[in-house]
């Protein structure tokens, strides 16, 4: 395989590759099945906050 070949490859089906990667993710984060998790993920820090002392 020359260097020619190898290049075309990557620059035919890297950007292929990384907007499907990227839709992937897209979806996932946005699919109301997983609503629920991201907000106990996105409540789940303030839970561990130890109340502040007034002085």
């Amino acid at each position: 395989m020359t260097y020619e070949t190898l290049a075309f490859l990557a620059k035919t089906f890297g950007p292929i590759w990384m907007m499907g990667f990227f839709l992937i993710v897209v979806i996932r984060a946005y699919s109301p099945k997983r609503r629920a998790a991201h907000e106990r993920a996105a409540r789940s820090i303030l839970k561990e906050q130890a109340p502040e002392d007034p002085k």
